[in-house]
C-alpha cells in the first residue's frame, strides 16, 4: 500500500452528539467546541452543516447519509446513496464525489456512506473486506469509514475477523452495532466491544449511548452517542424509511443512575416524596420529573441530557488513558449501583440494575493478539 496510515485531529477523546438537522440547533449551546462536536442525520444535514461551520468553524461538525437505513451492502456495491432520483450504488468516482461533497458544505470530516454489513455466515467476510478495500483505495486524509455491523461480528466467532479488518483499514473507523434493542444486552456483545476498543486504538463508536464511555475507557478514539432512542444503535435497513408519526414521552439521562428513563417512569417513583433535582445548566436546580410531552419539553429534557453526558465526558477527558481512565469508569458503575440501592429505598419500589451495566463491572479482556502472532501462538500449542 503506497500511501500509510492516515489520522484525523479532530477524533480523538471527542463526544459528539448525533442529532436530526431539525433539532442541532437546539443542542448547539452545550456542544463544547474542544471536546464535543455534532453528527447530523436528515435532509437538510448538508445546509445544516454550512451554517453551524459558517458561525463557529470551530465546532466539529459531521454528517451520516444514513445509507446502512436504507441499504444492505454487497461485494460489488458496499457504498450508496438515496437521491432524489432513486438509489445509487457509489464506485470508486462516486465515492470520492460524496465525499468531496461533504466537505465542500465544511464538514470538518468526511464519513463514507456504508450500506449496512450483516453478520458473517459460516465465516464469510467478503462484504466487510469489501468496504475495507474499497475504503483503502481513497486517497484522502479527511475521511472516516463507517461500519454497520450486525451486533453478531462481536461474537467471539466473528470477533477476530471484524478486529482484523479494522486494522487493517488506512482510515479511522466508526462502529455502528445494529440490533433490535439494545446490542450490548446480547449475549458476548459486552466483552467483544472492549476486546474490539483494547485492540483498534483508531476506533469511534458511532451511533451509540452510555455504551461511549466504556468504550473510550477502554481505548477507543472516541464516540457519537444518539440523541434519541433511535439514534442510540443501528437498524436493519429500511428501504422505504417506515415509521415515523409517534411523538415520545420524553426520556432523559439520569446520571446519577446511569441509564435513560422516561420521565413517566420518574413521575411514578416520585410521585410521593421529593425528586430527585439537576444541577446542570438547563435544570439549574429543578426537578428531574418536570418534563412533560410539550414541544418546549421535549427539547429541554434533550438539552439536559447533552448537558449530563458532557459533564461525564467532561471527568473522563480528564483522566489518563489506560489504567486510570478504566478505574473512573470503574467507580462510576459502583456509584450507579450504590444509586440503584438508594432509590429502591427511598421510594420502596424494586428498581432494577440494568443488565449492561452489570457486565460493565466485570474484568476486562485483554487486546487481541495480531493475526500472524494469533497463529505462531496456535502452532507452539500450549507451553
Amino acid at each position: 500500500m503506497g500511501a500509510g496510515i492516515e489520522e484525523i485531529d479532530e477524533l480523538r477523546d471527542r463526544l459528539l452528539i448525533m442529532v436530526n438537522d431539525q433539532l442541532a440547533i437546539d443542542v448547539l449551546p452545550y456542544i463544547p467546541a474542544r471536546t464535543g462536536g455534532l453528527v447530523l442525520t436528515g435532509a437538510a444535514a448538508p445546509v445544516r452543516c454550512r451554517e453551524i461551520r459558517n458561525a463557529l468553524p470551530e465546532t466539529v461538525v459531521v454528517m451520516d447519509h444514513g445509507s446502512h437505513t436504507q441499504q444492505v451492502a454487497t461485494t460489488d456495491a458496499p457504498f450508496g446513496l438515496k437521491t432524489s432520483y432513486g438509489w445509487r450504488d457509489l464506485d470508486l468516482a462516486g465515492l470520492n464525489e460524496i465525499l468531496d461533497g461533504q466537505r465542500d458544505n465544511k464538514a470538518s470530516y468526511a464519513v463514507t456512506p456504508t450500506c449496512f454489513i450483516p453478520a458473517d455466515q459460516a465465516g464469510d467476510t467478503s462484504v466487510l473486506k469489501a468496504v475495507v478495500r474499497q475504503a483503502n483505495l481513497l486517497r484522502r486524509r479527511d475521511t472516516v469509514v463507517l461500519l454497520p455491523c450486525s451486533w453478531r461480528w462481536l461474537r467471539r466467532s466473528s470477533l477476530p475477523h471484524l478486529i482484523e479488518e479494522i486494522r487493517a483499514c488506512r482510515h479511522p473507523v466508526a462502529l455502528i452495532m445494529q440490533a433490535d434493542g439494545d446490542p450490548l444486552e446480547r449475549a458476548q456483545a459486552p466483552e467483544g466491544l472492549r476486546q474490539l476498543c483494547r485492540s483498534c486504538p483508531r476506533l469511534v463508536l458511532w451511533r451509540t449511548d452510555l455504551a461511549a464511555f466504556d468504550a473510550m475507557a477502554h481505548g477507543a478514539l472516541g464516540a457519537a452517542v444518539g440523541a434519541s432512542a433511535v439514534l442510540r444503535h443501528g437498524m436493519a435497513p429500511r428501504p422505504d424509511n417506515g415509521g415515523g408519526g409517534h411523538k415520545p414521552y420524553p426520556v432523559i439521562l439520569v446520571r446519577r443512575l446511569l441509564r435513560y428513563h422516561r420521565v413517566a417512569r420518574l413521575q411514578d417513583w416520585f410521585a410521593h416524596i421529593d425528586p430527585w433535582v439537576c444541577d446542570c445548566a438547563v435544570c439549574k436546580g429543578a426537578a428531574l420529573t418536570r418534563f412533560t410531552d410539550r414541544e418546549a419539553d421535549v427539547v429541554a429534557a434533550l438539552q439536559h441530557t447533552v448537558c449530563e453526558l458532557y459533564g461525564l465526558h467532561d471527568e473522563l477527558d480528564a483522566t489518563l488513558p489506560g489504567d486510570e481512565r478504566i478505574g473512573w469508569w470503574r467507580q462510576q458503575l459502583a456509584d450507579a449501583w450504590d444509586y440503584h440501592r438508594l432509590l429502591a429505598s427511598q421510594t420502596n419500589t424494586e428498581v432494577p440494575f440494568p443488565r449492561v451495566l452489570q457486565s460493565w463491572r466485570r474484568p476486562s479482556p485483554p487486546a487481541m493478539p495480531a493475526a500472524a502472532e494469533r497463529r505462531s501462538q496456535d502452532q507452539s500449542g500450549p507451553s
